[in-house]
């Protein structure tokens, strides 16, 4: 089992002690799992940007 820190608010700048708790990696993809879902698609435009591949916006 992989015990990791979870930052409650999904803000990794914050480890204010009440903001932290403990989760085996199982928990933790499941707490996070919301956040990563919203997050997804901008973190691949960046990537894609970041590349230096443009995107075309439709009309």
């Amino acid at each position: 089992m992989i015990l990791t820190v979870a930052h409650l608010d999904h803000t990794p700048e914050n480890c204010d002690p009440a903001n932290l708790r403990a989760m085996c990696q199982g928990c933790h993809l499941h707490y996070d799992r919301d956040h990563h879902r919203e997050t997804a698609a901008a973190t691949r435009r960046a990537a894609v940007e970041s590349a230096g591949q443009l995107t075309l916006d439709a009309p």
